[in-house]
């Protein structure tokens, strides 16, 4: 009879020829798209993370920071790309197997049938001054009925900005196509109140601080309150394909980023990895006022997201979010 340490001698033998063998023939662990011949560090599964250079998904970057990925086994590339309009190009071709969507892009590629996924993990929740509206102090807005007229910047059209915006607006007796809507990233509205290009911008941090500092704009009415308060932002989506293809690493990924999510409570926590990803310096991101980051996918609060989109054109019909998620494993 075989002893357990020529057992265990036999079972890293096969273990170390699948790796080679998969390594040779240029075929990824996890991803079906483009071959990719680097080898993941022994015994972790590879994947790939796409992100933005937000606040939101400073917990990605912190999972990297604290090895949460490497102690579920996962060997993460993350790369940072300017927008939603260039992560799920890259989710859909295979590029990035998991990356962060705003929820009203997310909820219109769905039903638009443009993307069939699932959101795998929750990111990031808006307070009312953790997404704001920026203008220069002497631009005259101070209520919705001020916004009439004016040049308002969004990161991208028909992005949840666009309609908290329009949210607020509507409730308050303003007609929403009374304003004229201009694509401006996050980074560069600040600069962009100040030039003149714009009146108006939504805006979260670090830039609504780095703007403060740097401009002298300010924060007008709140665009996070009434039905929007606490509303749920975004959250990290896969493919229906990649998601039924690999399931244990869906759920190592989930894990990594509950501990993630768990971490970025610690403002010093946020405050060690913002600077890499945001380029904000330490001083400032001290000053940072944060939203939320919840550490579950619950579709009872991504419902109301989705209800806000019926309520206000995004969306012709209603839909189960229940369909959408995959639930967060115990820990």
């Amino acid at each position: 009879m075989a002893t357990r340490a020529t057992r265990w001698a036999a079972v890293r033998w096969v273990s170390v020829f699948a790796v080679t063998v998969l390594a040779t023939s240029g075929c990824s662990l996890l991803n079906g798209g483009t071959a990719d011949t680097s080898t993941p560090a022994a015994g972790h599964t590879k994947i790939s993370v796409g992100i933005i250079a937000t606040v939101d998904d400073a917990p990605v970057k912190l999972a990297q920071a604290k090895g949460y990925f490497s102690e579920e086994g996962l060997d993460a590339t993350v790369k940072v790309y300017p927008s939603v309009t260039q992560t799920m190009p890259a989710l859909q071709s295979g590029e990035i197997d998991v990356t962060l969507m705003n929820y009203v892009s997310f909820f219109q590629a769905e039903a638009a049938k443009t993307l069939d996924g699932k959101v795998v993990s929750d990111a990031y929740q808006g307070t009312p001054d953790s997404l704001v509206l920026l203008a220069k102090p002497d631009s005259g807005i101070r209520t919705p009925k001020d916004l009439a007229g004016k040049k308002v910047s969004v990161h991208s059209k028909g992005n949840i900005v666009e309609l908290l915006i329009k949210a607020v607006l509507q409730d308050n007796g303003v007609d929403p196509n009374s304003v004229t809507y201009l694509e401006v990233k996050f980074p560069q509205i600040p600069a962009a109140l100040a030039n003149g290009q714009i009146d108006a911008g939504g805006d979260l941090e670090p830039y609504i601080t780095q703007g403060e500092q740097q401009f002298g704009v300010q924060p007008t009415f709140k665009i996070v309150t009434g039905a929007t308060d606490n509303i749920p932002l975004s959250g990290y989506v896969a493919t229906n394909k990649w998601i039924t293809a690999h399931p244990d690493t869906v759920a190592a990924f989930q894990r990594a980023m509950v501990k993630a999510q768990k971490a970025a409570a610690d403002r010093s926590a946020i405050s060690s990895v913002l600077p890499d990803l945001t380029g904000v310096d330490k001083q400032t991101s001290s000053l940072l006022k944060l939203g939320v980051f919840p550490t579950s996918v619950d579709a009872t609060r991504l419902q109301r997201v989705v209800t806000l989109m019926k309520t206000y054109g995004y969306l012709q019909q209603s839909m189960d979010v229940s369909g959408l998620v995959v639930p967060t494993p115990n820990s």
